[in-house]
C-alpha cells in the first residue's frame, strides 16, 4: 500500500530516515568545525518520528524564544528543513565571527543575522547531502529564511505547509560539544509524502 501519511511508515522506513539523520548529523558537525575553526563533536543524536505538538514540547516548549532557520527542499525531493538554535548556540557562533555576544535574540544586527543564516544553511545542506548519499537523488535547497520567534510559532510553519501528511515529523535532537561546551540544536526534517515514497523506492524498499 502506498504511503499516504507519516503514520503509514513501517519500522524499516523509520530506520532509513534515522540513517539520514545520523549521516546528516555527522556531516553537520564536520562542516561546522571547518566553518568556525573549532573542535566540534556530536553525541549520538536522538532521532524519532513524533507528533508536531510533542516535537514542540521536546524543543523546550512553545513559548521558548529561539532563532530558527528554515529552508525548502526542491528538486528530486520536496519538503522543508527547520533548525532551532538557542541563545548559547547563537553566542558561540557570534563570538567566533564578531568576538561579541548577544544579550537577547530579538533585534540582532543584520550582520549577525546573515552569519547565523549561513550557518543554518550549511547545516541544512548536510542533511540534503545525506539524502543524496543514500539515494543518489539530486536535492537542492532554496534560500534559507531566518527568524527569531517562539518555538511554537516557528513550528507552525511546517504544520501549515505540510499538515496533509499527518501530524508527525522527523525530530533530530543533537548535542554539539564545541570546545568542551555542550549545547543543543534541533533539526526537523519534513519531506512530503510523495518524496518519502521516492526515497524508499530508490532504496528498493516497498512502500
Amino acid at each position: 500500500m502506498a504511503l499516504s501519511k507519516y503514520e503509514d511508515l513501517t519500522d524499516i522506513h523509520l530506520d532509513v530516515l534515522k540513517e539520514v539523520g545520523n549521516i546528516g548529523s555527522g556531516n553537520a558537525a564536520a562542516a561546522l568545525s571547518t566553518l568556525i575553526n573549532k573542535n566540534v563533536q556530536i553525541q549520538m543524536p536522538n532521532i524519532s518520528i513524533v507528533p508536531f505538538q510533542e516535537a514542540t514540547n521536546l524543543s523546550g516548549g512553545a513559548e521558548r524564544v529561539v532563532a530558527g532557520v528554515m529552508s525548502r527542499m526542491v528538486g528530486g525531493i520536496e519538503g522543508m528543513i527547520l533548525i532551532l538554535m538557542d541563545k548559547n548556540f547563537v553566542n558561540t557562533i557570534i563570538k567566533v565571527f564578531f568576538n561579541q555576544e548577544v544579550h537577547g535574540l530579538i533585534d540582532m544586527e543584520e550582520t549577525v543575522v546573515s552569519a547565523l543564516s549561513e550557518v543554518g544553511n550549511i547545516i541544512c545542506g548536510t542533511y540534503v547531502s545525506a539524502i543524496g548519499q543514500l539515494t543518489g537523488i539530486d536535492v537542492k535547497l532554496a534560500s534559507p529564511c531566518f527568524q527569531v520567534d517562539m518555538a511554537g510559532a516557528l513550528m507552525s510553519v511546517p504544520v501549515i505547509e505540510f499538515g496533509e501528511v499527518g501530524d508527525k515529523i522527523l525530530y533530530i535532537d543533537k548535542n554539539l560539544i564545541i570546545d568542551g561546551q555542550t549545547m543543543n540544536a534541533e533539526v526537523f526534517l519534513i519531506p512530503t509524502i510523495d518524496s518519502l515514497g521516492t526515497i524508499m523506492t530508490k532504496l528498493g524498499i516497498e512502500v
